[in-house]
Protein backbone atom coordinates (compact mmCIF):
# COMPACT_ATOMS: atom_id res chain seq x y z
CA UNK A 1 0.00 0.00 0.00
CA UNK A 2 2.85 2.56 1.06
CA UNK A 3 4.59 1.87 -2.64
CA UNK A 4 1.73 3.07 -4.52
CA UNK A 5 1.79 7.10 -3.48
CA UNK A 6 5.88 7.05 -3.92
CA UNK A 7 5.84 5.57 -7.71
CA UNK A 8 3.25 8.13 -8.56
CA UNK A 9 5.47 10.65 -6.97
CA UNK A 10 8.46 9.59 -8.70
CA UNK A 11 6.40 9.07 -12.20
CA UNK A 12 5.00 13.27 -11.37
CA UNK A 13 9.22 13.90 -11.07
CA UNK A 14 10.16 12.03 -13.86
CA UNK A 15 7.57 14.12 -15.98
CA UNK A 16 8.54 17.05 -14.69
CA UNK A 17 11.82 17.02 -15.57
CA UNK A 18 11.20 16.29 -19.22
CA UNK A 19 8.29 19.08 -19.53
CA UNK A 20 8.57 21.66 -17.07
CA UNK A 21 10.01 25.30 -19.18
CA UNK A 22 13.61 24.91 -19.33
CA UNK A 23 14.18 28.50 -17.41
CA UNK A 24 12.18 27.24 -14.52
CA UNK A 25 13.75 23.81 -14.35
CA UNK A 26 17.19 24.82 -14.47
CA UNK A 27 16.74 27.26 -11.71
CA UNK A 28 14.66 25.46 -9.64
CA UNK A 29 17.81 22.45 -10.04
CA UNK A 30 20.69 24.55 -10.59
CA UNK A 31 20.21 26.83 -7.45
CA UNK A 32 20.20 23.91 -5.11
CA UNK A 33 22.87 23.32 -6.68
CA UNK A 34 24.82 26.53 -6.53
CA UNK A 35 24.20 26.75 -2.63
CA UNK A 36 25.59 23.13 -2.16
CA UNK A 37 28.86 23.53 -4.77
CA UNK A 38 29.27 27.15 -2.21
CA UNK A 39 29.04 25.23 0.91
CA UNK A 40 32.22 22.71 -0.33
CA UNK A 41 34.32 25.43 -1.59
CA UNK A 42 33.28 27.17 1.88
CA UNK A 43 34.95 24.19 4.14
CA UNK A 44 38.39 25.29 2.31
CA UNK A 45 38.11 28.84 2.36
CA UNK A 46 37.22 28.96 6.23
CA UNK A 47 39.89 26.80 7.12
CA UNK A 48 42.22 29.33 5.12
CA UNK A 49 40.39 32.48 6.41
CA UNK A 50 40.60 30.65 10.34
CA UNK A 51 44.12 30.03 9.82
CA UNK A 52 44.82 33.22 8.57
CA UNK A 53 43.79 34.84 11.83
CA UNK A 54 45.05 32.42 13.78
CA UNK A 55 49.18 31.54 12.60
CA UNK A 56 49.55 34.29 9.69
CA UNK A 57 50.83 33.98 6.04
CA UNK A 58 52.98 31.16 6.64
CA UNK A 59 50.71 28.82 8.12
CA UNK A 60 47.83 29.98 5.10
CA UNK A 61 50.58 28.85 2.41
CA UNK A 62 51.46 25.83 3.65
CA UNK A 63 47.85 24.63 3.77
CA UNK A 64 47.46 26.20 0.76
CA UNK A 65 49.97 24.55 -1.16
CA UNK A 66 48.26 20.96 -0.20
CA UNK A 67 45.13 22.11 -1.18
CA UNK A 68 46.26 19.74 -4.33
CA UNK A 69 45.61 16.92 -1.89
CA UNK A 70 42.04 18.31 -1.15
CA UNK A 71 41.47 18.57 -5.10
CA UNK A 72 42.59 14.94 -5.81
CA UNK A 73 39.96 13.55 -3.10
CA UNK A 74 37.33 15.79 -4.57
CA UNK A 75 38.56 13.63 -8.27
CA UNK A 76 38.01 10.68 -7.09
CA UNK A 77 34.71 11.03 -5.60
CA UNK A 78 33.69 13.05 -8.44
CA UNK A 79 34.94 10.11 -10.91
CA UNK A 80 32.15 8.05 -9.13
CA UNK A 81 29.69 10.19 -8.51
CA UNK A 82 29.49 11.81 -12.02
CA UNK A 83 29.80 9.20 -13.83
CA UNK A 84 27.10 6.92 -11.62
CA UNK A 85 24.72 10.16 -12.44
CA UNK A 86 24.84 10.34 -15.48
CA UNK A 87 24.06 6.34 -15.53
CA UNK A 88 20.99 6.96 -13.22
CA UNK A 89 19.78 9.97 -14.94
CA UNK A 90 19.75 8.11 -18.48
CA UNK A 91 17.98 5.07 -17.13
CA UNK A 92 15.68 7.10 -14.63
CA UNK A 93 14.62 8.39 -18.86
CA UNK A 94 14.07 5.00 -19.67
CA UNK A 95 12.00 4.18 -16.72
CA UNK A 96 15.16 1.38 -15.81
CA UNK A 97 14.47 1.65 -12.20
CA UNK A 98 16.45 -1.66 -11.40
CA UNK A 99 19.37 -0.64 -13.04
CA UNK A 100 19.11 2.75 -11.64
CA UNK A 101 19.24 0.77 -8.23
CA UNK A 102 22.15 -1.24 -9.00
CA UNK A 103 24.31 1.65 -10.55
CA UNK A 104 24.06 3.48 -7.18
CA UNK A 105 24.99 0.15 -5.13
CA UNK A 106 27.64 -0.26 -7.19
CA UNK A 107 29.13 3.42 -7.10
CA UNK A 108 29.31 2.75 -3.24
CA UNK A 109 31.63 0.18 -2.94
CA UNK A 110 33.73 1.95 -5.85
CA UNK A 111 34.10 4.86 -3.85
CA UNK A 112 35.17 3.11 -0.44
CA UNK A 113 37.59 0.78 -2.01
CA UNK A 114 38.77 3.99 -4.21
CA UNK A 115 39.16 6.12 -1.15
CA UNK A 116 41.13 3.83 1.00
CA UNK A 117 43.34 3.28 -0.98
CA UNK A 118 44.10 7.01 -1.87
CA UNK A 119 44.21 7.28 2.27
CA UNK A 120 46.84 4.25 2.43
CA UNK A 121 48.84 5.28 -0.17
CA UNK A 122 49.12 8.93 0.66
CA UNK A 123 49.84 8.08 4.24
CA UNK A 124 52.79 6.12 3.86
CA UNK A 125 54.43 8.52 0.67
CA UNK A 126 53.09 11.85 2.30
CA UNK A 127 56.70 13.68 3.20
CA UNK A 128 57.55 12.39 -0.96
CA UNK A 129 54.48 13.70 -2.06
CA UNK A 130 54.77 16.74 -0.31
CA UNK A 131 58.48 17.15 -1.69
CA UNK A 132 57.11 16.66 -5.16
CA UNK A 133 54.16 19.34 -5.38
CA UNK A 134 56.55 21.94 -4.48
CA UNK A 135 56.76 22.36 -0.42
CA UNK A 136 59.20 24.72 0.85
CA UNK A 137 60.80 24.03 4.09
CA UNK A 138 59.22 26.81 5.89
CA UNK A 139 56.15 25.80 4.88
CA UNK A 140 56.93 21.82 5.60
CA UNK A 141 55.42 21.57 8.80
CA UNK A 142 51.69 23.14 8.38
CA UNK A 143 51.19 21.30 5.28
CA UNK A 144 52.36 17.78 6.51
CA UNK A 145 50.17 18.43 9.57
CA UNK A 146 46.97 19.60 7.40
CA UNK A 147 47.68 17.28 4.50
CA UNK A 148 47.94 14.03 6.84
CA UNK A 149 44.51 14.47 8.81
CA UNK A 150 42.54 15.38 5.53
CA UNK A 151 44.16 11.72 3.76
CA UNK A 152 42.81 10.14 7.06
CA UNK A 153 39.34 11.46 6.27
CA UNK A 154 39.63 10.89 2.54
CA UNK A 155 36.59 8.31 3.18
CA UNK A 156 34.34 10.60 4.24
CA UNK A 157 34.60 13.09 0.90
CA UNK A 158 31.94 11.34 -0.51
CA UNK A 159 30.32 12.08 -4.51
CA UNK A 160 27.03 10.88 -2.93
CA UNK A 161 25.17 14.32 -3.64
CA UNK A 162 25.64 13.63 -7.47
CA UNK A 163 23.70 11.02 -6.91
CA UNK A 164 20.93 12.47 -5.36
CA UNK A 165 20.70 15.35 -7.74
CA UNK A 166 20.62 12.54 -10.65
CA UNK A 167 16.73 11.67 -9.16
CA UNK A 168 15.82 15.43 -8.89
CA UNK A 169 15.80 15.55 -5.30
CA UNK A 170 18.21 18.82 -5.56
CA UNK A 171 17.27 20.35 -2.29
CA UNK A 172 17.84 17.42 -0.53
CA UNK A 173 21.55 17.72 -2.08
CA UNK A 174 22.03 21.18 -0.97
CA UNK A 175 21.15 20.60 2.23
CA UNK A 176 23.95 17.63 2.76
CA UNK A 177 26.62 20.74 2.00
CA UNK A 178 25.03 23.56 3.64
CA UNK A 179 24.09 22.02 7.19
CA UNK A 180 27.50 20.53 7.62
CA UNK A 181 29.00 23.66 6.68
CA UNK A 182 27.61 25.30 9.34
CA UNK A 183 28.87 22.49 11.79
CA UNK A 184 32.57 23.09 9.78
CA UNK A 185 32.59 26.59 10.82
CA UNK A 186 31.64 25.80 14.83
CA UNK A 187 34.22 23.33 15.06
CA UNK A 188 36.80 25.57 13.40
CA UNK A 189 35.93 28.08 16.05
CA UNK A 190 36.37 25.53 18.91
CA UNK A 191 39.53 23.68 17.30
CA UNK A 192 41.73 26.55 16.19
CA UNK A 193 40.73 29.31 18.91
CA UNK A 194 38.87 27.81 21.71
CA UNK A 195 41.43 24.36 21.82
CA UNK A 196 44.13 26.24 19.88
CA UNK A 197 44.64 23.61 17.48
CA UNK A 198 45.65 26.06 14.98
CA UNK A 199 46.01 23.78 11.35
CA UNK A 200 45.43 20.94 12.86
CA UNK A 201 41.74 22.07 14.13
CA UNK A 202 41.15 23.50 10.46
CA UNK A 203 41.76 19.81 8.92
CA UNK A 204 39.86 17.97 12.05
CA UNK A 205 36.64 20.60 11.09
CA UNK A 206 37.06 19.25 7.98
CA UNK A 207 36.92 15.79 8.22
CA UNK A 208 33.95 15.55 11.09
CA UNK A 209 31.31 18.02 8.85
CA UNK A 210 32.07 15.63 6.22
CA UNK A 211 31.25 12.59 8.50
CA UNK A 212 27.77 14.77 8.87
CA UNK A 213 27.34 15.01 5.12
CA UNK A 214 27.86 11.71 4.58
CA UNK A 215 25.65 10.32 7.29
CA UNK A 216 22.79 12.48 5.35
CA UNK A 217 23.44 10.69 2.31
CA UNK A 218 22.97 7.41 3.75
CA UNK A 219 19.99 8.49 5.86
CA UNK A 220 18.08 9.66 2.33
CA UNK A 221 18.83 6.31 0.65
CA UNK A 222 17.88 3.48 3.39
CA UNK A 223 16.20 5.19 5.81
CA UNK A 224 14.03 8.00 4.62
CA UNK A 225 11.77 6.56 2.22
CA UNK A 226 12.53 9.60 -0.08
CA UNK A 227 14.43 8.13 -2.85
CA UNK A 228 13.92 7.49 -6.39
CA UNK A 229 16.19 4.63 -5.91
CA UNK A 230 14.80 1.13 -3.68
CA UNK A 231 18.74 0.28 -3.13
CA UNK A 232 18.75 -3.18 -1.89
CA UNK A 233 21.18 -5.88 -0.39
CA UNK A 234 21.24 -7.82 -3.79
CA UNK A 235 22.68 -4.98 -5.30
CA UNK A 236 25.53 -4.59 -4.05
CA UNK A 237 27.52 -7.20 -5.69
CA UNK A 238 30.38 -6.07 -7.93
CA UNK A 239 29.43 -5.00 -11.90
CA UNK A 240 31.82 -5.21 -13.79
CA UNK A 241 30.01 -3.70 -17.09
CA UNK A 242 28.53 -0.70 -14.52
CA UNK A 243 31.80 -0.43 -12.99
CA UNK A 244 33.51 0.25 -16.35
CA UNK A 245 30.85 2.39 -17.18
CA UNK A 246 30.85 4.56 -14.12
CA UNK A 247 34.57 5.30 -14.29
CA UNK A 248 34.53 5.60 -18.35
CA UNK A 249 31.83 8.61 -18.22
CA UNK A 250 33.22 9.94 -14.64
CA UNK A 251 37.20 9.24 -15.59
CA UNK A 252 36.68 13.14 -17.78
CA UNK A 253 35.91 14.56 -14.45
CA UNK A 254 38.43 12.54 -12.26
CA UNK A 255 41.03 14.08 -15.18
CA UNK A 256 39.27 17.70 -14.99
CA UNK A 257 40.14 17.62 -11.04
CA UNK A 258 43.13 15.57 -10.99
CA UNK A 259 44.60 17.78 -13.85
CA UNK A 260 43.56 21.31 -11.87
CA UNK A 261 45.58 19.68 -8.91
CA UNK A 262 48.56 19.07 -11.60
CA UNK A 263 48.31 22.40 -12.72
CA UNK A 264 48.55 23.59 -9.17
CA UNK A 265 51.61 21.56 -8.51
CA UNK A 266 53.12 23.00 -11.79
CA UNK A 267 52.28 26.43 -10.30
CA UNK A 268 53.57 26.24 -7.09
CA UNK A 269 57.14 24.78 -8.84
CA UNK A 270 57.20 27.49 -11.43
CA UNK A 271 56.26 30.18 -8.23
CA UNK A 272 59.22 28.13 -6.00
CA UNK A 273 61.95 28.49 -9.03
CA UNK A 274 60.78 32.20 -10.20
CA UNK A 275 59.65 33.73 -6.60
CA UNK A 276 59.74 32.83 -3.03
CA UNK A 277 57.57 31.91 -0.28
CA UNK A 278 54.94 34.94 -0.44
CA UNK A 279 54.54 34.40 -3.93
CA UNK A 280 53.63 30.79 -3.29
CA UNK A 281 51.13 32.12 0.06
CA UNK A 282 49.86 34.95 -2.31
CA UNK A 283 48.72 32.28 -5.04
CA UNK A 284 47.35 29.89 -2.29
CA UNK A 285 44.93 33.29 -1.33
CA UNK A 286 44.58 34.03 -5.33
CA UNK A 287 43.11 30.30 -5.55
CA UNK A 288 41.34 30.47 -2.69
CA UNK A 289 39.26 33.06 -4.45
CA UNK A 290 39.64 32.14 -8.15
CA UNK A 291 37.81 28.68 -6.74
CA UNK A 292 35.31 30.43 -4.69
CA UNK A 293 34.10 32.67 -7.83
CA UNK A 294 33.58 29.48 -10.16
CA UNK A 295 30.93 28.32 -7.70
CA UNK A 296 28.24 29.56 -9.52
CA UNK A 297 28.96 27.95 -13.03
CA UNK A 298 30.19 24.62 -11.01
CA UNK A 299 26.30 24.63 -9.28
CA UNK A 300 25.06 25.34 -13.06
CA UNK A 301 26.91 22.38 -14.52
CA UNK A 302 25.88 19.84 -11.76
CA UNK A 303 22.10 21.38 -11.84
CA UNK A 304 21.81 20.85 -15.66
CA UNK A 305 23.61 17.37 -16.02
CA UNK A 306 20.39 15.68 -14.68
CA UNK A 307 18.43 17.28 -16.91
CA UNK A 308 20.50 17.20 -19.86
CA UNK A 309 20.86 13.18 -19.30
CA UNK A 310 16.83 12.45 -18.91
CA UNK A 311 15.45 14.76 -21.35
CA UNK A 312 18.57 12.88 -23.51
CA UNK A 313 17.79 9.78 -22.38
CA UNK A 314 13.55 10.32 -23.13
CA UNK A 315 14.82 11.22 -27.00
CA UNK A 316 13.65 14.69 -26.08
CA UNK A 317 16.67 16.95 -28.15
CA UNK A 318 14.96 19.83 -28.56
CA UNK A 319 15.06 20.32 -25.04
CA UNK A 320 18.77 19.41 -24.48
CA UNK A 321 19.45 22.12 -26.92
CA UNK A 322 17.12 24.78 -25.51
CA UNK A 323 19.03 23.81 -21.85
CA UNK A 324 22.49 24.17 -23.38
CA UNK A 325 21.44 28.19 -25.04
CA UNK A 326 20.13 29.13 -22.16
CA UNK A 327 23.09 27.98 -19.57
CA UNK A 328 25.28 29.52 -22.14
CA UNK A 329 24.12 33.05 -22.17
CA UNK A 330 23.83 32.82 -17.61
CA UNK A 331 27.43 31.68 -17.86
CA UNK A 332 29.37 34.16 -20.45
CA UNK A 333 26.88 36.96 -18.62
CA UNK A 334 28.75 35.26 -15.24
CA UNK A 335 32.34 35.99 -16.25
CA UNK A 336 31.79 39.36 -17.46
CA UNK A 337 30.65 40.37 -13.90
CA UNK A 338 33.03 38.66 -12.04
CA UNK A 339 36.44 40.10 -14.08
CA UNK A 340 34.31 43.48 -13.57
CA UNK A 341 34.39 43.08 -9.74
CA UNK A 342 38.12 42.05 -9.83
CA UNK A 343 39.05 44.32 -11.67
CA UNK A 344 37.76 46.88 -9.39
CA UNK A 345 37.54 45.01 -5.91
CA UNK A 346 41.09 43.50 -5.37
CA UNK A 347 42.50 44.85 -2.44
CA UNK A 348 39.13 44.76 -0.73
CA UNK A 349 38.85 40.73 -1.49
CA UNK A 350 42.29 40.55 -0.50
CA UNK A 351 41.70 42.27 2.92
CA UNK A 352 39.26 39.51 4.21
CA UNK A 353 42.17 37.12 4.17
CA UNK A 354 45.18 38.73 5.77
CA UNK A 355 46.15 42.13 6.87
CA UNK A 356 49.48 41.71 5.43
CA UNK A 357 50.95 45.12 3.44
CA UNK A 358 53.09 42.55 1.21
CA UNK A 359 50.32 40.02 0.54
CA UNK A 360 47.59 42.66 0.08
CA UNK A 361 49.52 44.93 -2.39
CA UNK A 362 51.26 41.36 -4.31
CA UNK A 363 47.39 39.99 -4.46
CA UNK A 364 45.79 42.90 -5.70
CA UNK A 365 48.29 43.03 -8.70
CA UNK A 366 47.74 39.38 -9.48
CA UNK A 367 44.11 38.77 -8.84
CA UNK A 368 42.57 40.62 -11.82
CA UNK A 369 44.89 38.98 -14.52
CA UNK A 370 44.01 35.37 -13.30
CA UNK A 371 40.06 35.94 -13.02
CA UNK A 372 40.31 37.13 -16.74
CA UNK A 373 40.11 32.71 -17.19
CA UNK A 374 36.14 33.58 -15.90
CA UNK A 375 35.54 34.74 -19.51
CA UNK A 376 36.53 31.45 -21.01
CA UNK A 377 35.54 28.64 -18.52
CA UNK A 378 32.12 28.68 -18.36
CA UNK A 379 31.40 27.96 -21.89
CA UNK A 380 34.38 25.24 -21.78
CA UNK A 381 32.67 23.64 -18.98
CA UNK A 382 29.18 23.47 -20.34
CA UNK A 383 30.18 22.03 -23.32
CA UNK A 384 32.16 18.88 -21.36
CA UNK A 385 29.54 18.92 -19.13
CA UNK A 386 27.17 17.85 -22.49
CA UNK A 387 29.29 15.21 -23.49
CA UNK A 388 29.45 13.80 -20.43
CA UNK A 389 25.84 13.73 -19.35
CA UNK A 390 24.70 12.32 -22.97
CA UNK A 391 27.30 9.45 -22.29
CA UNK A 392 29.55 10.11 -25.13
CA UNK A 393 32.84 8.82 -23.06
CA UNK A 394 35.55 8.91 -25.70
CA UNK A 395 34.55 12.95 -26.38
CA UNK A 396 34.62 14.26 -22.64
CA UNK A 397 37.79 12.11 -22.18
CA UNK A 398 39.33 14.04 -25.16
CA UNK A 399 37.98 17.65 -24.65
CA UNK A 400 39.37 17.24 -20.81
CA UNK A 401 42.74 16.08 -21.48
CA UNK A 402 43.76 18.49 -23.97
CA UNK A 403 42.03 21.47 -21.66
CA UNK A 404 43.92 20.10 -18.34
CA UNK A 405 47.25 18.81 -19.68
CA UNK A 406 47.78 20.77 -22.91
CA UNK A 407 47.16 24.30 -21.98
CA UNK A 408 48.41 25.62 -18.43
CA UNK A 409 51.88 24.18 -18.03
CA UNK A 410 53.04 25.35 -21.55
CA UNK A 411 51.29 28.59 -21.43
CA UNK A 412 52.94 28.95 -17.69
CA UNK A 413 56.39 27.89 -18.74
CA UNK A 414 56.42 29.32 -22.05
CA UNK A 415 55.39 32.81 -20.23
CA UNK A 416 57.81 32.44 -17.40
CA UNK A 417 60.46 32.10 -19.17
CA UNK A 418 59.86 35.76 -21.25
CA UNK A 419 58.52 37.59 -18.54
CA UNK A 420 59.43 35.47 -15.45
CA UNK A 421 57.00 35.84 -12.61
CA UNK A 422 54.04 37.92 -14.22
CA UNK A 423 54.20 35.81 -16.89
CA UNK A 424 53.20 32.96 -14.78
CA UNK A 425 50.32 35.01 -13.63
CA UNK A 426 49.07 35.70 -17.06
CA UNK A 427 49.33 32.06 -17.79
CA UNK A 428 46.13 31.56 -16.15
CA UNK A 429 43.61 33.57 -18.82
CA UNK A 430 45.44 32.69 -22.00
CA UNK A 431 45.62 28.81 -20.87
CA UNK A 432 41.88 29.30 -20.71
CA UNK A 433 41.37 31.37 -23.64
CA UNK A 434 43.35 27.93 -25.64
CA UNK A 435 41.22 25.86 -23.71
CA UNK A 436 38.11 26.83 -25.00
CA UNK A 437 38.77 26.85 -28.62
CA UNK A 438 40.17 23.62 -28.38
CA UNK A 439 36.49 22.61 -26.95
CA UNK A 440 34.75 24.47 -29.70
CA UNK A 441 36.74 23.06 -32.21
CA UNK A 442 36.55 19.43 -30.90
CA UNK A 443 32.84 19.80 -30.33
CA UNK A 444 32.24 21.08 -34.25
CA UNK A 445 33.67 17.94 -34.88
CA UNK A 446 32.27 15.55 -32.58
CA UNK A 447 28.88 16.63 -32.96
CA UNK A 448 28.62 15.81 -36.95
CA UNK A 449 30.32 12.98 -36.67
CA UNK A 450 28.46 10.94 -33.72
CA UNK A 451 24.90 11.84 -35.96
CA UNK A 452 26.68 9.58 -38.68
CA UNK A 453 27.48 6.51 -36.23
CA UNK A 454 24.12 6.98 -35.17
CA UNK A 455 22.59 6.78 -38.87
CA UNK A 456 25.02 4.03 -39.38
CA UNK A 457 24.16 1.69 -36.41
CA UNK A 458 20.36 2.28 -37.32
CA UNK A 459 21.08 1.48 -40.83
CA UNK A 460 22.62 -1.96 -40.17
Amino acid sequence: MKTKPRIRQNKDKLSYMENAPVGQLIWEMSAPSIVGVLAYNAYNLFDTLFISQWAGTAAVGGVSVSFPFFLFLSAVSSTVGSGAASVISRELGRQNMERAAKTAANAFMLFYASALFVTVFGLLFLDELLHMIGVTETLMPYAKQYTGIILIGAVTSTGFSSLIRAEGSSRYAMLIWVIPLSANILLDLLFIFGLKMGVAGAALGTVLSQCISMGMSFYYFFLSGRSRLHIQLKHFRPDMTLLREIVFIGFPSFLQLSGTSFSLIAANRFLKQYGDDLAISVYGLVNKIDVFFRFPVSGLIQGIQPIIGQNYGAGKRNRVREIMKLSGVVTAAYGILICMITAFCSPQLMRVFTSDSDVITLGSHVLPPVMTEMLFLGMQSLLTCYFQATGRKAVSFLLVFCNQFLCFIPAAWILAALFGLSGIWYAFPVSAAFSLGITVCISLWAQPLYGKFRQMHHNS
